[in-house]
């Protein structure tokens, strides 16, 4: 059996077994292993939404391969079941961080086991590393592995032995719920063979438990850097507003990063995620760094063009103003009765005087501008479409407009790079004036990385706050084509009912969105996304006003 036909086998009989055994659905897909000398560090990768198994097993038989993989997706299970809260690197060392991942494996597998306790027989003949091995590195580490594993294995070795007693305690203490031994005690651990001067090879290292994945998933990613286009060279998105989170965001001012061309995100916050595999939140799993543009003083002059769209753009914000009650006042004839003029009058009457009676109120109305933020999606999908400038043009006018009717308004941007670094940049906050300073940071953004709607919608939610519409609904005006994406994401299904999500929790907080597309081929999603009257495509510069008007309509 080819090694293709062999993963296709097994792969629907996973998918069985994790939806009926673990109620998950990860995506499963083939991970190519070039040959055979490649095959003994190939690993289980897994994610959020997928589970990367090696395509071919060095077994004797479809049997064996099929054991193999059942290994391999149980132990994933495992971890997607339990593994819920990532680990910060911070100061660890390579040999740090490979142990805690094997604590973290060795705990994750004892809570399997006490629920399908068949489990050990799956995974006990890839442990096979005993007491007589060399004192490298890897054969201690894999010494660990298996006494953790095996309680019958014996041990002499002194750096094993602390190791097993450590983890037992913590494990019996905590009932094995508290992932934060598994960091300790590799901290703890790697100390120790680090004071012994074992030697450990970061770059060469794998797990000896051929089964277990790359545990690549246990830690937060890391940043990697993104180049500024040559015209941004100077671009310093940098300081953040001090939004405090809310919704299961929690505010890290110590975590400043390098961002773009040196600018530093001094006010980082955390989101929960809905999974609609397991049906639950993954708590405080999306990191948003918020940024600001830097002062810039350079002077556009508005085309003619510019100036008809936006005074056509006053017209549709103007009919979009909520009606709020000022005031009522006593008639003989109105909306209501008011009771205290009937008891008011009846009061008079058997005082014996002639009452004046004027027992209806009539409510006095006036329009009054609400709250809105207007969200610019700075995704790279935006600008390779051709429709980027075109959308920070659109935000331009409509930040003009709002700002000459006295709009109570702010003005931001998002992109993402994975769950652990959405990006949120603030244009103009709601305490701010529309000025050229801000035009000019619009000009100068470049479109980049990736879309991932929820985290950004739940921290736009912390800058409206109830204050601000304690008596009216406020509004977002999104410009985007409302198609959520990122790069670890595999699963399209993932992030759009975590947007799904996001939207509900806002319209909660009273608090309405809307999308303007400039991409006719999105209207469906964006429709699917925001709700088929909240959006609109703009079909050119003439169109942009009467896209607004459509949507804000259903608002008021």
């Amino acid at each position: 059996m080819t090694a293709a036909r062999t993963f296709d086998a097994a792969a629907r009989a996973l998918a069985l077994y994790l939806e009926a055994g673990w109620q998950v659905s990860p995506k499963l897909l083939p991970l190519a292993v070039p040959d055979d000398d490649a095959w003994s560090n190939a690993r289980t990768a897994v994610t959020e939404g997928a589970l990367l198994l090696p395509e071919a097993a060095r077994v004797e038989s479809s049997g064996d391969a099929s054991r193999f993989y059942l290994a391999c997706a149980a132990h994933a299970a495992a971890h997607l079941t339990w593994s819920t809260q990532p680990f910060e690197r911070g100061k660890l060392t390579p040999l740090q961080i490979a142990l805690a991942g094997t604590i973290e494996d060795a705990r994750v597998e004892r809570l399997a086991m006490r629920r399908f306790p068949g489990l050990r027989r799956w995974w006990r003949p890839y442990h096979t590393t005993g007491p007589d091995s060399a004192r490298t590195a890897s054969a201690l580490i894999a010494r660990l592995a298996r006494a953790l594993f095996d309680p019958e294995y014996s041990d002499s070795d002194g750096w094993v032995g602390k190791g097993r007693r450590l983890f037992e305690e913590a494990f019996a203490r905590t009932s094995g719920a508290d992932a934060s031994i598994s960091r300790h005690i590799g901290n703890l651990l790697g100390n120790d063979l680090g004071q012994m001067r074992v030697q450990f090879n970061a770059k060469t290292y794998v797990q000896e438990a051929a089964y277990r994945d790359d545990n690549v998933f246990l830690w937060v990613a890391e940043p990697q850097p993104v180049a500024p286009a040559p015209a941004d060279a100077n671009d310093a998105r940098s300081v953040a507003t001090n939004a405090v989170p809310s919704g299961g965001g929690e505010m890290r001012e110590d975590e400043p990063e390098p961002t773009q061309a040196g600018a530093v995100a001094v006010s980082v916050a955390r989101y929960r995620e809905w999974d609609y595999l397991i049906r639950r939140y993954r708590n405080d799993w999306c990191r948003v760094e918020t940024l600001r543009a830097a002062a810039a003083h350079a002077t556009f002059a508005a085309s003619h063009a510019s100036a008809l769209q936006e005074q056509r753009m006053r017209g549709s914000l103007r009919a979009a103003r909520r009606r709020m009650r000022a005031g009522t006042t006593r008639a003989h004839e109105g909306d209501a009765i008011d009771l205290d003029a009937c008891i008011a009058a009846r009061v008079e009457a058997r005082r014996g005087l002639q009452p004046d009676l004027k027992p209806f109120f009539v409510a006095n109305w006036r329009a009054r501008p609400h709250p809105v933020a207007v969200l610019l999606d700075l995704s790279a999908s935006s600008g390779f479409s051709g429709t980027m400038n075109g959308a920070l043009a659109l935000g331009r006018v409509l930040g003009r407009a709002l700002g000459a009717d006295a709009w109570p308004f702010a003005m931001y941007g998002f992109h993402s790079d994975g769950r652990q670094r959405v990006r949120f940049h603030v244009f103009k906050p709601f305490d701010e004036p529309w000025s050229e300073s801000t035009e000019a940071a619009l000009r100068a953004a470049q479109p980049g990385l990736s879309t991932r709607f929820g985290a950004a919608l739940r921290h736009l939610a912390t800058q409206l706050t109830p204050e601000m519409h304690d008596d009216m609904r406020a509004s977002v005006i999104v410009v985007s084509d409302g198609e959520p994406f990122d790069v670890d994401s595999f699963d399209p299904r993932y992030l759009r009912e975590d947007m799904r999500c996001a939207l509900r929790e806002l319209a909660a907080q009273r608090i309405d969105c809307v999308c303007l597309s400039l991409d006719p081929a999105s209207t469906g999603v964006a429709a699917e996304m925001f709700g088929r009257t909240r959006a609109a495509v703009v079909g050119g510069e003439d169109g942009a006003a009467d896209a607004l008007r459509r949507v804000l309509a259903f608002t008021s």
